[in-house]
């Protein structure tokens, strides 16, 4: 019983006060009763606790020993603006005027200064601020964009005019939404640039037949020789040939492969290859060739001429020559 009794008496001198009390100083024109309903105590508590005969007779600049600590103050921090109240800021963050009172030594409610930063409690509701996604201006021509704080990759694929399946596909993300500041993202993949700037020229072979009209053959008109008989001569009339079938294009049926856009419902043969009208990143059209025997590709350059046959390097070109060959299989 004594070691039990000694324990406690040890705690108590070395935890005096800290946790079952806190102090404050007596302001110049402040009272007892501004305290305890500052930090919501009776009188009659405060002058037990600091052994007050008269609650009328308390010094300014003395300290009091108050029942605590009942509120702790938090990181956050308020400053007061013309026409608030401190009833309308403990509502704002969901905290009691009691406890805005005594973490800032308040000693009206109905009185705060305009610009006076008062603390928060640690258990204040404060709101995040609004996420403000910044605006993405796109440069002509640009091959990259540098990721800016604020912006996200569906911002950046709008303002490029480009599929997210092709930024996620192009730049290997991971992650979509957790794009890093900083960040230098491809908008064309490095190794497969096409900068095509016009369609093939007439004179090439061109890879979809787009006639107007249907070409029509006429074979010369054959003279019979005369022949002598009681019949007259009959002119042979003029023979045409079968008119050959017209390549229609086909409605278009636009699929994603990386950063192209492959018409595939208008595939064409030509020369034992398959050949198809794409766009690129900048939405510039060429002509891209698929040879299933070979397992390369080819595209049409700026000047409209072909490339050199390559095998595809990009997980995009191999997955368009596998889906082109299986189909023509």
């Amino acid at each position: 019983m004594r070691r039990t009794a000694l324990a406690a008496l040890l705690l108590t001198a070395w935890f005096p006060l800290s946790a079952t009390a806190a102090s404050v100083t007596v302001r110049s024109g402040e009272t007892l009763s501004d305290i305890s309903y500052r930090f919501g105590v009776s009188v009659g508590t405060l002058m037990r606790m600091n052994g007050i005969r008269n609650p009328d007779l308390v010094e300014a600049g003395r300290r009091l020993q108050v029942p605590g600590p009942t509120v702790t103050a938090g990181s956050s921090r308020h400053r007061v603006k013309s026409g608030e109240t401190l009833s309308g800021i403990a509502g704002q963050y969901r905290v009691s005027n009691r406890d805005l009172m005594a973490l800032n030594n308040l000693r009206n409610a109905n009185h705060v200064e305009v610009g006076q930063t008062l603390q928060l409690p640690s258990n204040a509701v404060v709101p995040r601020p609004a996420f403000k996604p910044l605006a993405v201006t796109p440069i002509p021509g640009a091959t990259e964009h540098t990721v800016m704080k604020g912006q996200t990759l569906t911002q950046i694929a709008k303002a490029y005019k480009l599929p997210v399946a092709s930024l996620i596909s192009i730049n290997q993300l991971t992650d979509p939404n957790k794009v890093e500041v900083g960040t230098r993202l491809y908008l064309t993949d490095p190794s497969f640039q096409v900068p095509i700037t016009a369609q093939p020229q007439p004179e090439k072979t061109k890879p979809v037949a787009a006639a107007s009209t249907p070409v029509v053959t006429v074979e010369p008109t054959v003279q019979t020789k005369p022949v002598q008989t009681n019949k007259p001569v009959v002119k042979a009339k003029p023979v045409q040939a079968a008119k050959p079938k017209q390549a229609l294009a086909k409605t278009a049926n636009w699929r994603s492969y990386g950063p192209l856009q492959v018409d595939w419902g208008n595939w064409q043969p030509m020369g034992g290859s398959q050949v198809v009208p794409t766009l690129n990143a900048q939405g510039q059209a060429l002509y891209l060739a698929v040879n299933c025997s070979a397992k390369k590709i080819n595209a049409t350059g700026a000047d409209g001429s072909w490339k050199t046959w390559e095998a595809p390097k990009n997980r995009f070109e191999k997955d368009l020559v596998k889906d082109r060959c299986q189909a023509k299989a």
